[in-house]
């Protein structure tokens, strides 16, 4: 087992990524160390790994394999993509991998909630939860606690403001908050985010704190971008702070940039609404030209990956407040689109959503799952998981914990209509059932569902956008 730091260690007395971009005047930009982190890092050192493997044990290496979530699912699928003889298998969770068109959508979440009125506090965030799942919870034939498919959903913010339980700004926020990303021509560019288990799937703490920003129209809404980590450990929400530094830094390579599109003279295009989250053409040419090299996000530089005989088992938390899980099932809609359909495209690459998992854990859900045995035994034995066990020791439903099947995508795990509803014994996963593929008014408004996604595969921008990555 290796791991790296991919070349660089960030400072622990700012958050800004100074490693990458000097906070000097004029910016010194470190280029070697950001292409190490977009995608040579985790290359050479796996080969420099195998190497001193084979020399200590005399003789070459049966099976690789690449095991990442976030962050490390995106270099996960960039070794897929980039250097498809590294590895025999991949292990992808929660993946970046779209660094580009991403950091769009993991602004827009902590800034959707920014303006005066909008901020939702923890009760608040508790009363959606109930009515999200008084709305959800059986809609895949069983009430226990879980929504399986968030897409399928038939609740907007609006309702919830008529029911009283948002105020009209709060529903507005919440309404961009599940608004994808697009081009001014209403092209998609991300998906939005799931509205289900916003209370204890991370949402406080990824896309809010505890306490409302205290200046929401300054350049800083949660205060000073250098607060070093020891003394307040990073200012605002994840969502946020990852946005923010990333554009600064990968996007724009300058520290001194105004983010905040809410805050004097601000600097940023993208627009953050309750009617649309919009970026200009231009902006989109510059975020393919700084960070498409970062990205894994096209099923087409997949291929020789799985054509070697590559195998993939993809999973993402179905209540991720970081990366939506819609990111990941657009993926896989678009590769079955390009394969043929999903029984061709499950022989070598399946997809697991983790319902109520927020991001690469945690959650009320039964989170804690054995992928790397799993893929182990289908390189190995060609043996491919038609169900991956999920267990919760911890959960609070029932004290005992709980356990179900993970099934393949698009299928969901099905109730067999009795017995103790938290057991995996009283639960299977049924090849012909396609309850992942159901959308509903919620998944439409985030762009959850197949069409979008293969609009996205076949007209992904606008012509004279963006440019191939120089492989």
């Amino acid at each position: 087992m290796v791991n790296t730091d991919t070349g660089h260690e960030q400072d622990p007395a700012t958050i800004l990524l100074t490693w990458a971009v000097s906070d000097s005047t004029p910016p010194v930009v470190n280029a070697s160390a950001i292409i190490d982190f977009y995608y040579r890092a985790v290359h050479q050192v796996t080969v420099a790994a195998k190497q001193y493997v084979e020399a200590y044990y005399s003789g070459p290496i049966d099976h690789a394999y690449f095991d990442g979530c976030s962050t490390g699912g995106r270099q996960s699928m960039v070794e897929g993509t980039h250097y498809p003889v590294d590895y025999d298998g991949l292990i992808v969770g929660d993946p970046a991998i779209a660094a580009h068109t991403g950091s769009l959508s993991t602004l827009k979440q902590g800034l959707a909630f920014v303006p005066t009125g909008a901020y939702l506090p923890l009760s608040t965030v508790q009363a959606v939860d109930a009515a999200v799942f008084a709305s959800c919870d059986a809609l895949d034939g069983v009430t226990d606690g879980l929504i399986q498919n968030p897409a399928a959903c038939n609740i907007v913010p609006s309702a919830l403001a008529a029911q009283g339980i948002l105020t009209t700004a709060q529903a507005n926020a919440l309404q961009a908050y599940i608004l994808p990303a697009t081009v001014t021509s209403g092209q998609p560019l991300f998906p939005a985010m799931p509205i289900t288990d916003l209370s204890t799937a991370g949402f406080e703490g990824l896309a809010e704190i505890a306490t409302a920003p205290p200046f929401p129209t300054a350049a800083e809404p949660w205060g000073a971008a250098t607060c070093p980590y020891a003394t307040c450990g990073g200012l605002g929400p994840a969502a946020w702070s990852l946005g923010e530094t990333g554009i600064k830094a990968y996007v724009e390579e300058n520290q001194f940039f105004v983010v905040n599109p809410n805050g004097p003279t601000p600097n940023w295009p993208e627009t953050i609404s309750a009617t649309g989250n919009t970026i200009p053409d231009a902006t989109v040419a510059l975020l393919y030209a700084q960070r498409r090299e970062a990205s894994a996000e096209d099923p087409y530089q997949l291929m020789s990956f799985l054509n070697k005989g590559g195998k993939v088992i993809w999973y993402h938390g179905g209540s991720d407040p970081l990366i939506t899980p819609f990111r990941s099932t657009w993926f896989y809609d678009q590769l079955a689109a390009l394969m043929g359909g999903y029984d061709r495209t499950q022989d070598s690459v399946r997809l697991f959503i983790e319902p109520g998992m927020g991001h690469c854990g945690g959650g009320v859900s039964p989170n804690s799952f054995d992928t790397l045995q799993a893929l182990d035994k289908w390189v190995t034995k060609g043996v491919a998981p038609e169900g991956i066990l999920a267990t919760s020791p911890t959960t609070t439903l029932p004290s005992s914990g709980r356990t179900m099947p993970l099934c393949k995508f698009p299928e969901e795990a099905s109730y067999s209509g009795s017995g103790n509803v938290y057991s995996a014994a009283n639960w299977s996963c049924n090849p012909d059932d396609t309850g992942m593929l159901a959308v509903g008014s919620t998944g439409l408004a985030s762009g959850g569902d197949t069409s979008t996604a293969l609009e996205y595969l076949y007209n992904p921008i606008p012509e004279g956008l963006g440019a191939p990555i120089p492989y």
